[in-house]
């Protein structure tokens, strides 16, 4: 008898059952016409050994599914605890992610009314200050290689004189948060329930007057000494008319850069933006654990070994009811032992049926 032990195998082993099935044959009895199932007759040894081969399928397949599934499920389970690491670090980004934007929207709903910077001054401020370093560090560097100094060297004290006075004009944003600041000033008895997260902006700055004034006048000082160095440099190689006109072009993008400042500065706008890029890394950091590989790999493989298990079983049910459906062609090729059927009124045939394992008739 054959018998089937892998999916491969199927096609030759259902041709081979039915040739098996074809060529068993019962003693005969007299030449009859159609006649019914003798009642002397119970289960035959032949469909009782097809039944025996059809509850094998149902063993045998799921087992071949098994073996089929099993680098897939040893997979599964060696990344289970890099997977579940993984998976502790995305419940918390996600807690994150939902703290992030709930802070956000609070802040955004609360505080907006007091932003006072114009769209698009940020990006104008981080487009022009930079432009406004190199220019200066253009003129002193120039002016050193044309001295004789060497380049390199004289392109990094050029960039440092540049960033000094491109960092002198910083005092410009100080100056317009603290004005702002004393603009929102309110008594906190005053304040909102939503407000009170917020009392520092409404308090109207810290008292840092005097210190503000320090700074502008260290300010005042490096736009100074780089307008009289470089008006120094100049005047030595190209007269003092040059040296006086690179001079004030230095001075002058010194107090630009401090005017820059100063239209680009909003303490509350900034909290917002620093909100929102907060909320942004947060879902970035969200979604790149999402997507890390344990987790993704860990998932294929699982979905894999069960897809497997269910097409075997699935086979094994099938090659069962095609061996079952054997013994029944057994009995239809012997009508002179069995009969051609089942007499009146017998439900379906209930001899030689026998009761499967999900509970049904088969």
């Amino acid at each position: 008898m054959t018998r089937t032990r892998g999916p491969g195998q199927a096609r030759d082993a259902i041709e081979a059952w039915t040739q098996d099935a074809d060529a068993v044959s019962l003693p005969r009895l007299d030449e009859v016409g159609g006649h019914p199932r003798p009642s002397g007759i119970g289960v035959t040894y032949a469909e009782q050994e097809y039944h025996a081969l059809a509850d094998e399928q149902e063993l045998t397949w799921p087992a071949e599914g098994e073996r089929e599934a099993r680098p897939f499920q040893v997979e599964a389970r060696g990344l289970d605890r890099v997977a579940a690491g993984v998976e502790l670090l995305l419940s918390q980004s996600e807690t994150e992610v939902r703290q992030a934007r709930a802070d956000h929207q609070h802040a955004a709903r609360v505080l907006t009314p007091y932003v006072r910077r114009e769209p698009g001054a940020k990006l104008r401020y981080w487009v022009c200050w930079p432009v406004l370093w190199f220019g200066d560090t253009a003129g002193v560097w120039s002016a050193a290689v044309i001295h004789g100094d060497v380049v390199f060297i004289a392109f990094g004290q050029a960039l440092a004189a540049g960033l000094a006075a491109a960092c002198a004009g910083l005092v410009g944003s100080e100056l317009k948060d603290l004005r702002m600041a004393r603009a929102r000033q309110r008594d906190l008895e005053s304040l909102l329930e939503d407000e009170l997260r917020y009392r520092r902006l409404f308090a109207g700055g810290d008292g840092g007057g005097g210190i503000v004034a320090l700074v502008g006048l260290l300010s005042l000082m490096v736009v100074a000494l780089v307008a009289v160095g470089i008006f120094t440099l100049r005047s030595s190689i190209e007269g003092s008319a040059s040296g006086l006109t690179f001079g004030l072009l230095a001075a002058a993008t010194a107090i630009a850069s401090g005017l820059l400042g100063y239209s680009a500065a909003d303490e509350v706008a900034d909290l917002l933006a620093a909100m929102a890029a907060r909320v942004h890394h947060a879902e970035k950091r969200y979604l790149k654990l999402a997507a890390a590989a344990p987790s993704k790999v860990r998932a294929e493989a699982e979905e894999a070994a069960r897809s497997i298990q269910a097409e075997y079983g699935l086979r094994g049910q099938a090659a069962g009811k095609r061996v079952e459906s054997l013994a029944w062609r057994v009995q239809r090729r012997n009508p002179q032992v069995l009969g051609h059927g089942y007499p009146v009124g017998e439900q379906g045939g209930v001899i030689g049926r026998r009761t499967r394992r999900s509970g049904g008739a088969a």
